[in-house]
């Protein structure tokens, strides 16, 4: 388990994306402060559903958003 740090095009998308997260329940995406873009921490007690929901949500925003 650990962090996911990824970035998108720009940090108007990054914003977008973290909004659209945190409407569907997914909070805590946060911009990471050390180097940039998204962390998301799956860490230790982490739910792999919760894993799971993520990667639908990253791939239905790729989808609708290129």
């Amino acid at each position: 388990w650990f962090n996911v740090n990824f970035r998108l095009p720009d940090e108007q998308m990054d914003k977008h994306f973290c909004a659209e997260a945190d409407a569907i329940g997914l909070n805590g995406l946060a911009r990471y402060r050390s180097v940039g873009g998204i962390r998301a921490s799956i860490y230790n007690a982490f739910p792999v559903e919760g894993v799971e929901t993520l990667v639908e949500f990253m791939k239905d925003f790729t989808a609708r958003n290129g």
